[in-house]
């Protein structure tokens, strides 16, 4: 088995992570303030080829743990991941079916685990959601999907937000939502929407219940800049506190960005 390992070029303050063993990257996290992720994404990651490797990420979406551990098998591979989407950066595991499992942080005994096979040198993000009360879970995003046409991107959303309903998102340049149709919908938690291709740009993002455009429940009016042939999933997670959401922008094969709820 090659010790070599995928390397992915990463942008954002979470840093690629260091060889800890022979057989496996260990995820390692430096979660500055979500706040501090900026709101700028790359167009592509860069890697070279590893043997018997798949690349794996890690999103923190659930409702009760505001930190918590992922393992793979029997070792941590990431360890006190924030909720509210934070997302850890790629790491390089052993290809194959691989168990892997959500902890309360610190802690030996999984809440929840999956077993998943992850191909030779595929690159995988893996999110927990839900709560206690509503059952927790894991969404696998394989990242597979064709690279967007030049000076456009492809956009869709993925609902993890177990407290909320019906979802309209408005990917806009526009400050009043009149009169526009939703960029994106999702009529229930746990829905994945299909692709809209956008032009390349920096944009406004928000979010209203279905149907409703004076109840918006997410604003961010920084700008989201996207680049030309991106591939992005926006997962619309509960945050630490209160009852509006985040968005973990998750583009493939490239440095996720939390995009923090501006709305009180």
């Amino acid at each position: 088995m090659s010790n070599r390992t995928r390397t992915f070029m990463l942008e954002s303050p979470i840093h690629a992570p260091s060889l800890s063993s022979p057989q496996r990257r260990v995820f390692l996290t430096r979660l500055a303030s979500v706040a501090a992720l900026g709101s700028s994404l790359p167009l592509v990651a860069c890697g070279g080829g590893s043997e018997d490797q798949a690349a794996i990420r890690f999103v923190n979406a659930t409702v009760d743990y505001a930190t918590a551990d992922f393992w793979v098998g029997d070792e941590t591979a990431i360890a006190g991941l924030a909720n509210g989407g934070a997302s850890s950066g790629y790491g390089s595991e052993d290809s194959g079916t691989l168990q892997v499992s959500l902890h309360a942080a610190g802690s030996s005994s999984a809440v929840y685990s999956a077993s998943r096979d992850f191909a030779t040198d595929s690159s995988t993000s893996v999110i927990a959601y839900g709560s206690l009360a509503t059952s927790l879970t894991f969404r696998f995003l394989d990242e597979s999907n064709a690279a967007a046409a030049s000076g456009t991107f492809n956009v869709r959303a993925l609902h993890v937000a177990p407290s909320l309903g019906g979802l309209d998102i408005y990917i806009t340049n526009t400050s009043s939502l009149s009169g526009l149709s939703p960029t994106l919908s999702v009529s229930a938690y746990g829905e994945l929407s299909s692709f809209v291709n956008l032009g390349s740009g920096t944009y406004r993002v928000r979010i209203t219940k279905t149907g409703d455009q004076s109840s918006v429940l997410f604003d961010y009016t920084a700008g989201l800049t996207i680049g030309g042939a991106t591939v992005l999933t926006l997962a619309i997670a509960p945050r630490s506190s209160g009852s509006l959401p985040n968005i973990a922008a998750l583009p493939e094969k490239s440095s996720p960005l939390v995009l923090v709820n501006e709305l009180a």
